[in-house]
This record gives structure tokens, sequence and C-alpha cells, in this order.
């Protein structure tokens, strides 16, 4: 099994009074910080609801994470999303494709940023339970597994399942993660991405994905390079 660090991240919310539509759908944040300065936010991930007498007030956290995966260019078999948590555990969570950096990573996260974000494409399942003294693992779909493999950057956003994800007001709500992000000190609290990459014969035979195929004329296909020269 490989690794790979991320190579920023951070953090975009907005909270504002309004209608949930407003500012769950809003085009830019109202703070971000692309190099959180103790490497860790409270409230890395998550919704906020009050009522009062000026109407509702809602809150979105998200956080997002880029990946160079220049060099990762085989078939993945599996990859894993792990992000340290920190106080707070109360949002079920989920991982979903992100354009933000510029797309490439080549710019810093922006307030615009907040909206970068492709509910469409889910990289993960829903994680129900967030531990906020350890890693949390978020295994990575088929769809992530070919975006590492084919792009120069893979980027995502970690984002509340219930109400962010589903698009469903939520209603006297606090929930919220803690998470850090890769500027904290040293590596040991670090986001990275666990992925383990096939080896041998990696093609379809007769229309039938390798993933399939256990043998080949009882040879175990992770040791097969080539079959008849090709």
């Amino acid at each position: 099994m490989a690794t790979v660090y991320a190579a920023n991240s951070g953090y975009a919310y907005r909270y504002t009074s309004g209608g949930w539509a407003s500012i769950r759908d809003g085009t830019t944040g109202t703070n971000y910080n692309d190099d959180p300065s103790t490497g860790a936010y409270l409230n890395a991930v998550g919704v906020f609801h009050t009522s009062g007498r000026g109407g509702d007030t809602y809150g979105v956290w998200r956080s997002f994470y880029y990946f160079d995966t220049s060099g990762i260019t085989g078939t993945l078999t599996e990859a894993t999303l792990k992000i340290y948590g920190k106080s707070n555990s109360a949002a079920d969570v989920i991982v979903v494709k992100s354009d933000a950096y510029g797309g490439d990573g080549g710019t810093a996260l922006v307030a615009d940023d907040f909206n970068n974000l492709d509910f469409s494409t889910a990289y993960s399942a829903e994680l129900a339970t967030w531990s906020t003294s350890g890693y949390n693992d978020l295994a990575l779909n088929s769809t992530a597994l070919a975006d590492i493999k084919n792009n120069d950057a893979f980027i995502v956003c970690l984002i509340e399942h219930d109400h962010d994800y589903s698009d469903t007001a939520p209603s006297s709500a606090d929930l919220k993660n803690g998470a850090y992000y890769d500027n904290h000190s040293g590596t040991s609290k670090d986001p990275y991405i666990d992925y383990t990459v096939s080896t041998g014969y990696g093609n379809a035979v007769l229309g039938v994905a390798s993933a399939n195929i256990g043998k080949i004329t009882a040879v175990a296909t992770a040791d097969i390079e080539k079959v008849i020269g090709v």
C-alpha cells in the first residue's frame, strides 16, 4: 500500500441570515482559510440553524483537499481518504468531487471555492461516526479510483451528509466536526490517501474486467504481465 499526502487543504463556510437555499447554494463563502494557522479547525465540516426575531440563520462548513496524483498512473484496486479528527463530532459526512484550487491545484483556496463542488459525484459512502482523537477512514469508490489514476490533480470536498449533501434544511441544529489540515506541524495528523495499485495483468479479456478474473489457465493474474506477447 502506498501513500499520498494532501498538497493543500483548507475550509470555506457560508454563515448568514436568509433561506436555506441561499446559504447552501451560495456562490461564495462568507469566510475561508487556505492555511489554517493552527493546522486544525473545530468547524471543518457541518451545518447550523437557528431562528429568532430576525428570521432564520444558517451555516454550512466545507473542507477541501488537493492531492498531487501525477505520479499515480496504474489502476487502483482500493484507496482510503484519511482525515484526523478534532473536537466536535456531531456531523455525518461524505466526500464529493471538487474543482477548487483552480481545478488543478495551481491556486490557493478562495472564497468562491465554497461552491466549487459536484454534489452529483460522490467519492465515498456516508460516514456516520467521527473520531476526535484519530484518523477517520473514508473508503473511496470506483469513480474516485479512476480519477486518481487519470488526473494529475485529485481534489475533494468533505461535506455534511444529512443536510448539505442531501439538500435538506436543518432545524435547530448545530452539527459540526473538527479536523486537522496539511499545515499542522509534522505529518502525524496530516490528511492523506492510502492506496493500492494493481500489479500484473490489468486488461479485460473477452469483455470481462481484469478485476473479475482470478486466473488464466491456472496462473494468477497478478503474476501475468502479458498474454501471448501482448
